[in-house]
């Protein structure tokens, strides 16, 4: 049985490009298309939630790698990272052609191998790009100022099918899920009756349907990954209240919890809220 932790929120945004092993950037692309909502026209005597919604639109495209970071990062090494690490690694970040396209503070973790109080996900080119830059000897001298502000960090290199367009909102929870299936004839039908018979009830269970938004698929890394799981995913919750409510439901754990116990060997669950830049 899965371990249960809450983990600190950690929120400087500088930081978020300060976790993967291979190189950190800042999210101006992300930044030019985060969009805050203006009002809507309609007439309130407070404030709407809706009024403070921002979202940000990433564009995920096939052929690029993805990087997802899970950062375990130390409270009292921030500084290191803002002041010390970042302004030497920017010009390695620039040279070698990856970006962060999102960051996400951690608010719920599910997980004993993905421990982490961030989660970062960078493009990259290639995996021989991150592999270049890794080599680079310069790089290599300021390595050390980011491996001393971390507690440890999984990483996971995927691809996706096709060209898709993500918004994320400032109010909704994000999980990302890692899942191994068994490895027998019967986990995929079990697996799709699950999703078959879950989806009712995700839809009438009394909150939001939790959407899955993106699907990846993980790729030959050339051992630079940590984690490889068979399914790489990530669901919009509208709150974490709602994810309780479901995986409470006596209907889902009496017909669909047990079809996905059938289907899956071993879960990992990690659930953030995407950061904007300031």
């Amino acid at each position: 049985m899965m371990r249960k932790r809450t983990v600190n929120i950690i929120k400087t945004t500088v930081a978020l490009g300060l976790v993967s092993l291979g190189l950190t950037t800042i999210a101006q692309e992300s930044k030019s298309n985060v969009n805050p909502q203006s009002k809507t026209e309609h007439d309130c005597t407070k404030l709407c939630k809706s009024h403070d919604m921002k979202t940000a639109k990433i564009q995920f495209k096939k052929g690029k790698v993805y990087e997802l970071a899970f950062a375990d990062i130390k409270p009292d090494k921030m500084n290191q990272l803002n002041h010390d690490y970042f302004p030497k690694a920017m010009p390695f970040i620039m040279k070698y052609g990856a970006k962060m396209v999102g960051g996400f503070s951690v608010v719920e973790n599910e997980s004993d191998m993905l421990k982490s109080n961030m989660v970062a996900i960078f493009e990259w080119p290639s995996v021989d790009a991150r592999l270049n830059l890794l080599k680079d000897k310069e790089f290599q001298k300021i390595v050390h100022l980011r491996d001393e502000a971390l507690n440890g960090i999984q990483l996971g290199y995927f691809e996706v099918e096709a060209d898709k367009e993500i918004e994320f909102k400032s109010n909704k929870i994000y999980e990302f899920g890692a899942a191994n299936l068994f490895q027998t004839k019967s986990a995929k039908k079990n697996l799709d009756k699950y999703f078959q018979v879950s989806d009712p009830i995700k839809r009438s269970y009394g909150g939001m349907y939790p959407e899955f938004i993106l699907n990846l698929s993980h790729i030959d890394s050339k051992n630079q990954a940590t984690y490889t799981p068979h399914m790489q995913f990530i669901v919009e919750w509208d709150s974490l209240d709602d994810k309780a409510k479901l995986f409470a439901n006596k209907e889902f754990n009496s017909k669909a919890k047990p079809l996905m116990m059938k289907a899956v060997e071993k879960a990992d669950f990690v659930y953030g809220t995407f950061n904007f830049p300031e």
